[in-house]
């Protein structure tokens, strides 16, 4: 693949070590750059009965079949295990599949075994289901201890293994389910010891920055009504102010840098938010902090982001219009974000990057007009113009399951491309704007929304390769009418037996 990297883990099999390929089914910087991803990686590996080697897409983005590690092909694992962030990429562990020759159909394989986890499949593991033997509906620090215990009581008699998985522990088994509800399982606290310091990542790469990243918080508490990851993790956990310099100062040395990326939903919910900054500061640390709410942000917390070697400022207040805003939950940034731009552009801030959606429910042109007017009026007050100081990135709006938008329709591809192009006109001469594919996004909904059927056009896709030309032709080939996923849905769901309610869980268990 060309990529020197640092801190890859290479072991050598001793009889009766579990060997596990752990596939990241998109490109190797997506899968560096994906926290969960490491943490599984370095998580396995500490077990002295575990050899876990990394699978990830090659350059061209056709599956690598050979692991990283020691060039081993897939086949030739124990178990796979494939986490998965992204809807799209759901095709591209069914391409590895096929490119390897292990039969896709979790029926006709015996082994390897393959569990899969991640938010896609946590909020609707249906599509997969003919596939994968064991999906992972929670989080890893309770996955997967639990999955390897089972699997060393059990061994890899696959039928008796699946059977140890109850759905009450988080785990979907597709073929030993008899409609029975699976439980979403997460921890109370984030355990130290499934944060890596040591992280593997490229030595020298375009674009890419040496950092040790470092997860502050997981959850939110805000309910925005689009947002997936703040409905499945809607219980907020603080990592310790001294877990998080920890992980700082042994990863400086590990990961050969002083740049720390402090990861979470919204980074001044911590509770210890500005200490943390001021700590890595008299440390010598820089850092990034790539998510903002802007009602949490004052000209103390700005200027400590700035001190931190931060010069791009992103916020996402989605729409303009104060109708639409209060609508999804976002109508306490939109004030603040005016304020906080022209605080950010006074204390030496370069950019400004600010996300949208179109196609919200019940978006009019008369939205449009006023998160023009909006943008005009944050470039005005703040100062920051043009393609090198305002940066927007224009989604269409993705329905997601168990959110309260989840029934909505998807605007549709001619729709969605008026309204982003009607903002490329009205905005352009003041921003640089950037868009997502409406196409992707339908796609997105679909395979968001969909069912066993859905499960069958992924596999006819993958057979076909993959990629946005050949979705239409592989839905005709298993005629299937996509439209239906797009329009407003009703109930039930395919995702219905899947109880997320963490916050009730939560009361259960304290």
């Amino acid at each position: 693949m060309g990529f020197v990297e640092i801190n890859a883990i290479i072991k050598r099999p001793r009889s009766g070590t579990l060997r596990v390929a752990l596939l990241y089914p998109s490109l190797y910087l997506v899968a560096a750059d994906s926290l969960s991803y490491q943490m599984l990686y370095y998580y396995l590996n500490q077990q002295d009965d575990v050899y876990a080697e990394r699978f990830v897409l090659d350059t061209d983005g056709s599956p690598r079949v050979e692991s990283l590690e020691t060039g081993s092909h897939l086949r030739q694992f124990d178990l796979i295990v494939v986490s998965v962030h992204y809807e799209l990429d759901l095709v591209n562990i069914l391409r590895f599949l096929i490119a390897a020759g292990i039969p896709p159909r979790s029926r006709d394989r015996v082994a390897p075994i393959i569990i899969a986890g991640g938010p896609p499949v946590i909020a609707n593991p249906v599509p997969l289901s003919e596939y994968i033997d064991v999906l992972a509906v929670g989080e890893i620090e309770e996955i997967m201890p639990f999955f390897l215990e089972k699997v060393r009581e059990n061994g890899l008699d696959k039928d008796q293994l699946l059977d140890a998985l109850p759905a009450s522990k988080g785990f979907y088994v597709p073929h030993h389910n008899n409609g029975e509800p699976v439980d979403f399982i997460f921890p109370k606290s984030l355990p130290r010891e499934f944060h890596p310091a040591a992280q593997f990542q490229p030595l020298e790469y375009k674009g890419w920055r040496r950092r040790t990243a470092v997860e502050t918080s997981r959850g939110c508490y805000r309910s925005c009504r689009f947002c997936l990851e703040g409905r499945i993790f809607n219980v907020m956990r603080e990592r310790p102010l001294k877990d998080v310099i920890e992980i700082a100062l042994e990863g400086s040395s590990s990961n050969k840098t002083r740049l720390v990326k402090l990861v979470s939903l919204s980074y001044f919910d911590h509770s210890k938010a500005k200490e943390i900054l001021e700590r890595l500061i008299e440390e010598d640390f820089m850092f990034s902090t790539p998510s903002f709410r802007a009602e949490t942000l004052d000209e103390d917390k700005l200027e400590l982001v700035k001190q931190g070697g931060q010069k791009t400022l992103v916020m996402a207040p989605e729409t303009g219009s104060k109708r639409l805003a209060l609508a999804i939950g976002k109508y306490l940034s939109l004030d603040r974000a005016l304020e906080v731009a022209a605080i950010a552009k006074r204390h030496g801030f370069k950019s400004l990057k600010l996300y949208l959606m179109v196609g919200i429910p019940g978006e009019t042109i008369e939205d449009l007009v006023e998160t023009v007017k909006y943008i005009e009026r944050i470039s005005q007050e703040s100062g920051f113009r043009g393609e090198r100081e305002l940066k927007l990135t224009v989604s269409p709006f993705v329905p997601k399951p168990h959110t309260p938008l989840q029934d909505a329709a998807f605007i549709g591809l001619r729709e969605a491309r008026r309204r982003i192009d009607f903002l490329q006109r009205s905005l352009g001469a003041i921003a640089s704007i950037r868009e997502y594919d409406p196409r992707l996004a339908a796609i997105q909904t679909v395979i968001a929304r969909g069912d066993a059927e859905v499960g069958r056009l992924l596999l006819e896709w993958a057979f076909l390769g993959g990629g946005l030309g050949a979705w239409r032709r592989a839905a005709h080939n298993v005629g299937l009418n996509v439209k239906r996923y797009l329009g407003v849905l009703s109930q039930p769901h395919p995702w219905d037996f899947i109880r997320l309610s963490p916050r009730a869980l939560w009361l259960k268990a304290g």
